[in-house]
């Protein structure tokens, strides 16, 4: 039997699909629901000779899961480089899941790298503390607002330590906004607990990694940042350089050109979250143990502004990560510019 293409485009509540053959004739279009019973009708209407696409997107690797013991093969969809190939001003569900399958029939799919079971484990506990941490930090904000709107500003670095309790405490503030206060308090207090345990659940996790041990070699970078990088990177085999990595970072700036013009803007924020802020993070403390990443730092500081040089240096952090990785050799500080455009060594 021939083999045929099918494309599915991903909704909340249902999913679009069309399949065609290999000359592109339509065979079937419709739709299911996006629950258990009738994705898993769905699955059970597909064989071994169906190729099925589908686009990382809402629950996407449960879907997969779900159909691929069903279809001969399985693809995930690079989102924002599909919609540059297949733009068109008439957008419907429809003609979205029928271009998948185009795109797959011909072998111009863009293809996303779909992580296996160790690394979506890791990536839900690395995310999961990602948004408890982001919660720790608007309760806090939302304390040093309510003291601000009544013309308080404590020079305190965490504004729930017990030094600003006690600082709190002798305040002359509304009962209002001391009880607000005190319940943000709470709940930074047992969002800090939940951190903890999932810190240790992390350690865990990628005890006895060799890739995240050899993370750790770079100063600033310990088991959680080094459990971060390697869960949103995954094999670093799936960039094919350096500069593919930093720009999955999102931390590469947009550029626009068109003959003579040309304009630069900022970082264009894309790819993982997580991952673009361990590195930013760990930049602060790299330039403190590295003196050539630190004239860096030093050099873009002195004409733009500290934000740009620390993201340059994180930018610069993922290249000499790729080439660590790639050649499986440990940091070192005096090779910390250089050593990420040295030639990959014959032995590995």
């Amino acid at each position: 039997m021939k083999e045929s293409y099918l494309g599915i485009d991903v909704h909340k509540k249902w999913c679009v699909f069309t399949e065609i053959d290999s000359t592109g004739k339509l065979l079937r279009q419709g739709r299911f629901g996006n629950t258990f019973e009738e994705v898993s009708t769905f699955a059970s209407s597909l064989t071994q000779r169906v190729q099925v696409v589908l686009e990382p997107v809402l629950n996407y690797l449960w879907l997969l899961d779900q159909l691929e013991p069903y279809a001969g093969s399985v693809h995930v969809a690079t989102p924002h480089k599909v919609r540059v190939i297949a733009e068109s001003k008439s957008k419907t569900d429809r003609y979205d899941s029928r271009m998948l399958a185009e795109l797959l029939r011909t072998n111009f799919l863009p293809e996303s790298w779909v992580p296996p079971a160790e690394i979506r484990l890791l990536r839900g506990l690395v995310r999961q503390r990602y948004h408890l941490v982001k919660s720790v930090i608007m309760n806090k904000n939302r304390i040093r607002y309510l003291l601000f709107q009544h013309g308080i500003d404590l020079k305190v670095f965490n504004i729930a330590s017990p030094k600003a309790r006690a600082a709190i405490q002798g305040l002359c503030l509304p009962e209002v906004t001391r009880q607000t206060i005190e319940e943000c308090l709470q709940v930074i207090a047992l969002l800090n607990g939940l951190v903890a345990e999932v810190d240790q659940r992390i350690a865990r996790c990628v005890e006895g990694n060799q890739t995240v041990a050899l993370l750790q070699t770079i100063p600033g970078i310990g088991t959680l940042r080094s459990a971060v990088i390697y869960a949103e990177v995954g094999d670093i085999a799936r960039f094919y350089s350096a500069k593919a990595l930093a720009s999955y970072t999102g931390l590469t700036p947009i550029v626009r050109s068109s003959g003579e013009s040309v304009w630069r803007g900022g970082i264009t924020h894309l790819g993982s979250r997580p991952l673009r802020h361990a590195l930013v993070e760990a930049a602060i403390d790299v330039i403190r143990k590295s003196p050539a990443l630190r004239r860096m730092y030093c050099r873009i500081l002195y004409r733009s502004n500290i934000q740009k040089a620390r993201v340059a240096v994180a930018r610069k952090l993922a290249i000499i990560i790729y080439a660590m990785l790639n050649r499986d050799e440990p940091f070192r500080v005096e090779r910390t510019i250089s050593w990420a455009f040295r030639p990959k060594s014959s032995n590995r």
